[in-house]
């Protein structure tokens, strides 16, 4: 990959500043993670589908002297997306965020063959120790508005935000843990990282790793940003593979079969309403992006033959009291159980799924 083997390229420089965007016009870096169909157009020929991809939004893509390197213009704003890690890409840009994420939104949009990759609330608070990496900074939230109606709010908190800046963050989050402030726990929405080399330079980076794999970046090297964006992926990769192993969602070697076991994930229900949480998370909006028309089918038990707006593929959902069993049909991305996961522990109880997010 160009960028692992260079300095901070002049596009991405982002000398110290805070990853704040300043009313003088510098922003800090910003790379997102992004997930390809692992046997679909895109890992297939990456440059063919991000030139169909762009063709629909503006975007002129461009080659570049590394072969799993692009170049994407959109009105004058370059971004440049690596796809050297297989289905898994990076896109860097310097371009003020709220433009960023708008490109960014609407390429995944563009093609159901592209999803962020959804670092989930257990993996995030994990990175500090799996990257030999320092916790800065790290913010909560919990949001059951979502799934409840405003007349039947839930019994404690139905929603709580907070980002925590502390000279130990690591303990003090450890401590809001063990004190159980928030019952039912609250989710980690990011998480604020310090790295720097080994060889006792004073290169470093500082990234903040959101659960909807966006990362903002200062600091003075680029290589060490590429070495530790690299590493989190590798992390991602190893847990979304695990659960296709597991599940046995993995094609087979003549890539026709596969066989999807049932996903069971015991849920303590936080909400009184199961009937309106079920057809919110069948909705087809954000986070759950599934589209369907759940069946009562018996007292507090529900099911959904649902539409996963990542691959259009078709899922059957069972939703009762005790917990959600996933029925994988050929072609579902583990992506989709993390996201499903993950969207639960931010919308209903922080402990729903961890053994299987681990």
């Amino acid at each position: 990959m160009l960028a692992a083997r260079s300095p901070w390229p002049a596009a991405y420089r982002a000398d110290d500043v805070e990853d704040v965007e300043s009313a003088s016009g510098r922003t800090s870096v910003k790379t997102y993670l992004l997930e390809a169909h692992a046997c679909d157009a895109p890992t297939r020929d990456p440059l063919a589908f991000l030139k169909t991809a762009g063709a629909k939004l503006g975007l002129e893509v461009e080659e570049t002297g590394d072969r799993d390197l692009f170049r994407l213009n959109a009105q004058g704003d370059d971004y440049w997306c690596d796809t050297s890690m297989g289905r898994f890409w990076r896109m860097h840009t310097t371009v003020a965020v709220e433009n960023a994420d708008k490109v960014r939104d609407a390429l995944v949009a563009a093609s159901p063959w592209l999803d962020n990759v959804w670092l989930p609330p257990s993996l995030l608070e994990e990175l500090p120790e799996k990257t030999a990496s320092e916790l800065q900074t790290f913010s909560l939230s919990h949001d059951r508005t979502l799934l409840h109606p405003s007349a039947a709010p839930p019994a404690d908190f139905d929603y709580v935000s907070m980002r925590v800046w502390a000279s130990r963050a690591a303990e003090t989050l450890r401590k809001l843990r063990q004190a159980e402030v928030f019952p039912h726990g609250v989710s980690i929405r990011s998480v604020k990282l310090r790295a720097d080399t080994d060889s006792g330079s004073d290169e470093f980076c500082v990234s903040e790793y959101f659960h909807n794999g966006k990362v903002t970046v200062t600091g003075n090297s680029f290589d060490v940003h590429t070495n530790l964006v690299v590493n989190v992926v590798r992390l991602y990769r190893s847990l979304v593979e695990k659960i296709e192993r597991e599940f046995a969602l993995g094609y087979d070697t003549d890539q026709v079969r596969l066989n999807g076991n049932p996903v069971v994930v015991p849920v303590e229900w936080t909400l009184s309403d199961l009937e309106y949480a079920v057809s919110r998370m069948f909705a087809s909006v954000e986070p759950f992006r599934l589209w369907g028309l759940p069946e009562k089918v018996a007292d507090d038990h529900y099911r959904a033959r649902a539409v996963d707006l990542h691959v259009g593929q078709t899922l059957t959902v069972d939703v009762t009291r005790q917990n959600v069993v996933i029925q994988l049909p050929r072609g579902t991305c583990g992506n989709t159980v993390v996201r499903f996961l993950a969207a639960l522990q931010f919308h209903v109880n922080s402990d729903t799924g961890k053994a299987l997010l681990q």
